[in-house]
């Protein structure tokens, strides 16, 4: 894995057998729009908010060791439907260095993960055009 790497974080209960393909993809473009390498999906199909889910975690560890600089998710309810455990989540990702953007749409604008910008001037300038 390169370092400096985009990732994407899913997570659905119960089993997406699609796998959250119009998540995924709507993700992908922000990462295309934005400059930004083609982004590693991390996904945790199945598994409950409640439950430990190993995607998140083999994501977290490759943020520990540098791997992933900028994590996309869709809305911080894939980290967890109670918003202080998400924010948790969120906040270790941030802790590790790494960039943490949610895709914006209108039920999540304004929420408590703002969108934020990415590695290099031009991914930056493009996450905030997006």
């Amino acid at each position: 894995m390169p370092k400096n790497s985009t990732a994407i974080y899913l997570r659905c209960y119960p089993e997406d057998r699609w796998e959250m393909i119009s998540h995924r993809r709507a993700l992908e473009d922000l990462a295309d729009r934005s400059g930004l390498a083609r982004p590693l999906v991390y996904l945790d199909n199945g598994t409950r908010s409640t439950e430990r889910g190993p995607r998140l975690e083999q994501l977290l560890t490759d943020l520990a060791a540098g791997l992933v600089d900028t994590v996309l998710i869709p809305g911080a309810w894939v980290f967890a439907l109670d918003p202080d455990t998400a924010r948790t989540v969120a906040d270790r990702i941030r802790a590790a260095g790494a960039h943490l953007v949610e895709m914006a749409s209108p039920r999540t604008r304004g929420t408590a993960i703002p969108a934020v910008t990415t590695a290099g001037p031009a991914g930056r300038r493009a996450l905030q055009a997006a």
